[in-house]
């Protein structure tokens, strides 16, 4: 491996490590004590940072897929571009899925649907880690 494929592959390894950590974030939020708040507003305030923090792992996922598929590109990992197109679908999915969660009726409405998208990106980011991190056969 040269030093430029090394350099890629090192730019996508870190991508997919702030990836995690901010699913991981976002994965906190469902245990979110305010879901469960006779206040209106904090049952609001919960569904809408479960979004954004869902809909900035799910950017950070796709900024790390993109890297992945040039990193697995450079070093000529295989099924490097069919691992792309399954990890893109995911967190296409996972993102939409995301924009939707302050939409749902009632509080534990869109805590499932904040589950759905996070299951979504997880599978996301399971077939990025792959595109790095599995190595070349």
């Amino acid at each position: 491996m040269n030093e430029e494929q090394s350099k890629r592959l090192a730019d996508a390894a870190d991508s997919l490590v702030q990836a995690a950590e901010a699913l991981d974030d976002a994965r906190e939020l469902l245990t979110d004590t305010r879901f469960e708040s006779e206040q209106d507003r904090d049952r609001v305030a919960a569904s809408q940072n479960l979004a954004s923090r869902v809909d900035n792992a799910a950017k950070r996922i796709q900024d790390a897929i993109r890297k992945g598929v040039v990193a697995g590109g450079a070093t000529g990992r295989p099924g490097a571009y069919q691992r792309y197109r399954e990890a893109t679908l995911a967190a296409r999915e996972g993102r939409a899925l995301a924009r939707t969660i302050s939409e749902q009726d009632g509080s534990a409405s869109k805590r499932t649907r904040g589950e759905e998208a996070i299951a979504r990106l997880e599978t996301a980011l399971d077939v990025a880690v792959m595109l790095v991190f599995l190595p070349v056969e």
